[in-house]
């Protein structure tokens, strides 16, 4: 079976959840139908799901069901994050961002008026690689690397790889999991989930600013 799949069967045992809550969250679009992928088997066909995408999911929604009604969690989960549009005020306001982060990224933004999800994310993601003390040059060209290279609605099951050797920088997109092999003088300075990381801003901007 292909490597990137995984049966109904092994996600039912490996979370936890029942058939009931599977199909419930189904309806409510919390799991997307579009990630119930039928595949031929030798016992019939069978119900496979994206690994790198099922397990994560279904993690986050355990985290959150306690404390959420299932009308909540689909509000997180479904909306259009394209259609997500705000101002740089209202990212301060609603501390999605931290002062210095957008400080930092407005010279980089071609529209400040309305920030939209893309550079929402990668200051998001930025903000994040910021804490492993990187020079604001590393910053900036990481900034201008997300933008040109990541689109989040497509191609969201990435991770983000900043390596280091000496004072040179280098950024990498791979697809999660992926077997990398390192010059042992190289330093792995950030290592980002790029699927979480669209998650959690997205629910960061679902509940704070009431999308």
């Amino acid at each position: 079976m292909d490597g990137d799949l995984i049966s109904k069967k092994e996600v039912l045992e490996l979370t936890g959840i029942s058939y009931g809550q599977l199909y419930r969250w189904k309806r409510k679009n919390i799991i997307p139908e579009d990630w119930f992928i039928k595949k031929s088997s030798f016992t019939g066909q069978e119900t496979f799901f994206p690994r790198e995408k099922m397990l994560p999911r279904i993690a986050k929604v355990k985290e959150l069901k306690d404390t959420h009604s299932l009308d909540e969690l689909s509000d997180f989960f479904s909306p259009n994050p394209a259609k997500i549009e705000v101002t740089l005020d209202s990212l301060r306001l609603q501390s999605v961002l931290h002062s210095d982060t957008i400080s930092f990224c407005t010279p980089l933004l071609k529209n400040v008026k309305a920030i939209e999800f893309p550079d929402i994310l990668n200051m998001f993601i930025l903000e994040k690689a910021r804490t492993r003390s990187i020079r604001e040059e590393d910053q900036k060209t990481l900034f201008s690397f997300l933008h040109e290279n990541f689109e989040a609605f497509n191609s969201p099951s990435f991770e983000l790889i900043g390596l280091r050797k000496h004072e040179t920088v280098i950024w990498m997109l791979l697809p999660l999991h992926s077997t990398l092999l390192l010059d042992p003088t190289a330093e792995t300075i950030v290592k980002l989930d790029l699927l979480q990381m669209v998650e959690e801003l997205n629910i960061i901007l679902t509940s704070e600013i009431n999308f």
